[in-house]
Protein backbone atom coordinates (compact mmCIF):
# COMPACT_ATOMS: atom_id res chain seq x y z
CA UNK A 1 0.00 0.00 0.00
CA UNK A 2 1.48 3.60 -1.29
CA UNK A 3 1.75 5.90 1.44
CA UNK A 4 -0.85 9.01 0.74
CA UNK A 5 0.91 11.83 -0.57
CA UNK A 6 -1.40 14.50 1.20
CA UNK A 7 -2.81 14.68 5.27
CA UNK A 8 -5.60 16.48 6.23
CA UNK A 9 -5.34 18.26 9.04
CA UNK A 10 -8.55 19.20 11.03
CA UNK A 11 -9.54 22.19 13.14
CA UNK A 12 -12.21 21.15 15.49
CA UNK A 13 -13.50 24.35 17.44
CA UNK A 14 -15.46 24.20 20.54
CA UNK A 15 -19.00 24.14 20.72
CA UNK A 16 -21.48 23.78 18.09
CA UNK A 17 -19.25 25.56 15.18
CA UNK A 18 -18.45 23.23 11.97
CA UNK A 19 -15.32 21.45 11.95
CA UNK A 20 -12.53 22.60 8.86
CA UNK A 21 -9.33 21.45 7.97
CA UNK A 22 -7.45 21.49 4.95
CA UNK A 23 -5.17 19.70 2.70
CA UNK A 24 -1.09 19.42 3.29
CA UNK A 25 1.07 17.90 0.77
CA UNK A 26 3.27 15.32 2.66
CA UNK A 27 6.80 16.35 1.45
CA UNK A 28 5.69 19.92 2.77
CA UNK A 29 4.72 18.60 6.53
CA UNK A 30 7.48 16.97 7.02
CA UNK A 31 9.75 19.63 5.79
CA UNK A 32 7.47 22.02 8.19
CA UNK A 33 8.74 19.65 10.83
CA UNK A 34 12.29 19.38 10.55
CA UNK A 35 12.48 23.18 9.60
CA UNK A 36 10.81 23.95 13.15
CA UNK A 37 13.25 21.02 14.76
CA UNK A 38 16.30 22.71 13.32
CA UNK A 39 14.87 26.23 14.90
CA UNK A 40 14.27 25.04 18.49
CA UNK A 41 17.98 23.07 18.50
CA UNK A 42 19.62 26.28 16.85
CA UNK A 43 17.79 28.45 19.97
CA UNK A 44 18.75 25.86 22.35
CA UNK A 45 22.45 25.78 21.01
CA UNK A 46 22.62 29.55 20.68
CA UNK A 47 21.26 30.63 24.41
CA UNK A 48 24.21 28.19 25.73
CA UNK A 49 26.82 29.11 23.73
CA UNK A 50 25.54 33.00 24.17
CA UNK A 51 26.16 32.52 28.12
CA UNK A 52 29.76 31.30 27.32
CA UNK A 53 30.49 34.07 25.42
CA UNK A 54 29.36 36.29 27.75
CA UNK A 55 31.30 34.58 30.70
CA UNK A 56 34.22 35.01 28.31
CA UNK A 57 33.62 38.28 27.31
CA UNK A 58 33.60 39.72 31.03
CA UNK A 59 36.59 37.51 31.93
CA UNK A 60 38.34 39.73 29.21
CA UNK A 61 36.85 42.45 30.42
CA UNK A 62 38.49 41.90 33.66
CA UNK A 63 41.85 40.66 32.12
CA UNK A 64 42.13 44.06 30.15
CA UNK A 65 41.59 46.47 33.24
CA UNK A 66 44.17 44.20 35.39
CA UNK A 67 46.54 44.33 32.29
CA UNK A 68 46.00 48.30 32.63
CA UNK A 69 46.55 48.45 36.32
CA UNK A 70 49.75 46.71 35.87
CA UNK A 71 51.23 48.67 33.38
CA UNK A 72 50.72 51.57 35.52
CA UNK A 73 52.01 49.98 38.40
CA UNK A 74 55.14 48.83 36.04
CA UNK A 75 55.57 52.38 35.13
CA UNK A 76 55.26 53.30 38.52
CA UNK A 77 58.30 51.19 39.83
CA UNK A 78 60.38 52.33 36.52
CA UNK A 79 60.28 55.75 37.83
CA UNK A 80 61.10 54.58 41.16
CA UNK A 81 64.25 52.74 39.61
CA UNK A 82 65.25 55.76 37.92
CA UNK A 83 64.72 58.11 40.99
CA UNK A 84 66.52 55.27 42.42
CA UNK A 85 69.46 55.63 40.29
CA UNK A 86 70.01 59.32 40.18
CA UNK A 87 70.05 59.19 43.94
CA UNK A 88 72.68 56.61 43.95
CA UNK A 89 74.59 59.18 41.36
CA UNK A 90 74.21 62.10 43.54
CA UNK A 91 75.24 60.58 46.23
CA UNK A 92 78.28 59.09 44.70
CA UNK A 93 79.43 62.57 43.67
CA UNK A 94 79.22 63.91 46.78
CA UNK A 95 80.84 61.40 48.64
CA UNK A 96 84.16 61.22 46.27
CA UNK A 97 83.65 65.20 46.64
CA UNK A 98 84.16 64.54 50.68
CA UNK A 99 87.01 62.19 50.28
CA UNK A 100 84.79 59.47 51.37
CA UNK A 101 85.14 56.42 50.14
CA UNK A 102 82.39 54.30 49.40
CA UNK A 103 80.73 52.13 46.80
CA UNK A 104 77.31 51.64 46.78
CA UNK A 105 76.38 47.78 46.04
CA UNK A 106 75.33 46.78 42.59
CA UNK A 107 71.54 45.89 42.15
CA UNK A 108 70.87 42.36 41.23
CA UNK A 109 69.50 41.61 38.22
CA UNK A 110 65.47 40.78 37.66
CA UNK A 111 66.38 36.68 37.74
CA UNK A 112 68.12 36.69 41.37
CA UNK A 113 65.63 39.23 43.12
CA UNK A 114 62.77 36.85 42.01
CA UNK A 115 64.48 33.87 42.80
CA UNK A 116 65.25 35.34 46.09
CA UNK A 117 61.71 36.38 46.77
CA UNK A 118 60.36 32.70 45.89
CA UNK A 119 63.10 31.55 48.61
CA UNK A 120 61.59 33.83 50.80
CA UNK A 121 59.86 32.29 53.86
CA UNK A 122 55.92 32.24 53.60
CA UNK A 123 53.82 34.12 55.94
CA UNK A 124 51.82 31.56 57.25
CA UNK A 125 52.15 30.21 60.85
CA UNK A 126 50.71 26.99 61.58
CA UNK A 127 48.88 26.19 64.50
CA UNK A 128 50.39 23.35 66.98
CA UNK A 129 47.82 20.50 68.05
CA UNK A 130 47.84 21.34 71.63
CA UNK A 131 46.87 25.15 70.99
CA UNK A 132 43.64 26.47 72.37
CA UNK A 133 41.55 27.48 69.44
CA UNK A 134 40.00 30.55 70.89
CA UNK A 135 43.32 32.59 70.86
CA UNK A 136 44.14 33.57 67.11
CA UNK A 137 47.38 32.10 65.89
CA UNK A 138 49.02 31.88 62.28
CA UNK A 139 47.72 33.81 59.74
CA UNK A 140 45.13 34.19 57.66
CA UNK A 141 46.36 33.36 54.22
CA UNK A 142 49.60 32.22 52.86
CA UNK A 143 51.51 35.23 51.48
CA UNK A 144 54.19 37.58 51.73
CA UNK A 145 54.08 40.37 54.47
CA UNK A 146 53.81 43.26 51.94
CA UNK A 147 52.97 46.10 55.13
CA UNK A 148 54.01 45.42 58.68
CA UNK A 149 52.43 46.17 62.12
CA UNK A 150 53.32 49.98 62.86
CA UNK A 151 52.93 52.14 65.28
CA UNK A 152 53.91 56.16 65.26
CA UNK A 153 54.09 58.90 67.60
CA UNK A 154 51.99 56.60 70.17
CA UNK A 155 49.05 55.87 67.04
CA UNK A 156 48.25 52.98 65.76
CA UNK A 157 49.60 53.93 62.00
CA UNK A 158 49.22 50.51 60.42
CA UNK A 159 47.70 48.74 62.96
CA UNK A 160 47.64 45.24 61.28
CA UNK A 161 49.50 42.86 58.80
CA UNK A 162 48.80 42.85 54.86
CA UNK A 163 49.73 39.96 53.62
CA UNK A 164 50.41 40.16 49.58
CA UNK A 165 48.32 37.41 47.68
CA UNK A 166 45.83 36.75 44.61
CA UNK A 167 42.94 37.47 43.80
CA UNK A 168 39.96 34.40 45.23
CA UNK A 169 42.25 32.60 47.59
CA UNK A 170 40.66 31.46 51.10
CA UNK A 171 40.69 33.52 53.67
CA UNK A 172 40.87 31.24 57.04
CA UNK A 173 39.99 31.89 60.29
CA UNK A 174 42.56 32.30 62.79
CA UNK A 175 40.53 30.97 65.73
CA UNK A 176 37.11 29.62 66.72
CA UNK A 177 34.37 32.75 67.26
CA UNK A 178 31.50 34.65 65.92
CA UNK A 179 31.08 36.55 63.35
CA UNK A 180 29.81 39.95 65.01
CA UNK A 181 30.69 41.81 60.84
CA UNK A 182 30.36 40.81 57.54
CA UNK A 183 29.74 43.61 55.00
CA UNK A 184 31.04 46.73 52.99
CA UNK A 185 33.41 48.87 54.76
CA UNK A 186 34.39 52.21 52.92
CA UNK A 187 38.42 51.71 54.48
CA UNK A 188 38.87 48.08 54.45
CA UNK A 189 36.13 47.09 51.61
CA UNK A 190 34.52 43.23 51.80
CA UNK A 191 35.34 42.77 55.96
CA UNK A 192 35.07 40.11 58.43
CA UNK A 193 35.09 41.05 61.99
CA UNK A 194 35.63 37.62 64.62
CA UNK A 195 34.86 37.92 68.17
CA UNK A 196 36.91 35.34 70.11
CA UNK A 197 36.01 35.92 73.40
CA UNK A 198 35.19 38.92 75.76
CA UNK A 199 38.45 40.30 74.89
CA UNK A 200 39.91 39.41 71.54
CA UNK A 201 38.84 40.22 68.03
CA UNK A 202 40.42 39.80 64.55
CA UNK A 203 39.77 41.88 61.68
CA UNK A 204 40.12 40.99 57.85
CA UNK A 205 39.80 42.83 55.29
CA UNK A 206 40.04 43.85 51.68
CA UNK A 207 38.19 40.88 50.44
CA UNK A 208 36.52 40.09 47.22
CA UNK A 209 33.48 38.52 48.38
CA UNK A 210 32.30 36.92 51.64
CA UNK A 211 31.70 33.82 52.62
CA UNK A 212 30.13 34.26 56.20
CA UNK A 213 27.26 35.62 58.02
CA UNK A 214 26.62 38.03 61.06
CA UNK A 215 26.03 35.90 63.71
CA UNK A 216 27.98 32.80 62.40
CA UNK A 217 30.29 30.60 64.91
CA UNK A 218 32.76 29.82 62.96
CA UNK A 219 35.52 27.00 63.42
CA UNK A 220 39.77 27.66 63.61
CA UNK A 221 40.48 27.64 60.31
CA UNK A 222 37.16 27.91 58.77
CA UNK A 223 36.96 29.64 55.51
CA UNK A 224 35.42 33.21 55.76
CA UNK A 225 36.04 34.90 52.63
CA UNK A 226 38.18 34.85 49.22
CA UNK A 227 40.68 37.60 49.13
CA UNK A 228 40.44 40.56 46.92
CA UNK A 229 41.60 44.44 46.44
CA UNK A 230 38.16 45.95 48.06
CA UNK A 231 38.32 49.04 49.87
CA UNK A 232 40.55 51.71 49.94
CA UNK A 233 43.80 49.59 48.65
CA UNK A 234 46.53 49.43 45.08
CA UNK A 235 46.90 45.85 45.40
CA UNK A 236 45.06 42.39 46.07
CA UNK A 237 46.18 41.49 49.87
CA UNK A 238 44.56 40.92 52.90
CA UNK A 239 44.63 43.02 56.23
CA UNK A 240 44.60 41.40 59.39
CA UNK A 241 44.01 42.62 62.88
CA UNK A 242 44.19 41.35 65.72
CA UNK A 243 42.39 43.59 68.82
CA UNK A 244 42.65 43.13 72.49
CA UNK A 245 40.25 45.23 74.56
CA UNK A 246 40.24 46.60 71.09
CA UNK A 247 43.36 47.55 71.19
CA UNK A 248 45.28 46.52 68.37
CA UNK A 249 48.69 44.37 68.81
CA UNK A 250 51.05 42.91 66.01
CA UNK A 251 49.97 39.69 64.48
CA UNK A 252 53.27 38.54 64.64
CA UNK A 253 53.92 39.19 68.17
CA UNK A 254 53.35 35.86 69.88
CA UNK A 255 51.73 34.59 72.17
CA UNK A 256 48.48 36.33 72.70
CA UNK A 257 47.62 34.68 76.18
CA UNK A 258 50.25 37.65 77.95
CA UNK A 259 49.27 40.40 76.56
CA UNK A 260 45.62 40.03 77.51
Amino acid sequence: MSEPKYYTVMLVPDGTQQRSGFKIRQWLLKTIIVVTGLLLLGMILFFVFYGKVLTRAAMADQLEKENDRLKKYQYKVQLLENNLLEARDIVTRLTQLAGIDMKFPELPDDSILFESLEDKANAFMPRTANSDFTIPSGLPITGFISQDFEIKDGKHFHPGVDIACAEGLPVLATASGEVVYANFDSTYGYMVVLQHNDSVTTIYGHNKELLVEQGENILAGGRIALSGNTGISTAPHVHYEVRINNKPIDPLDYPYEKKQ
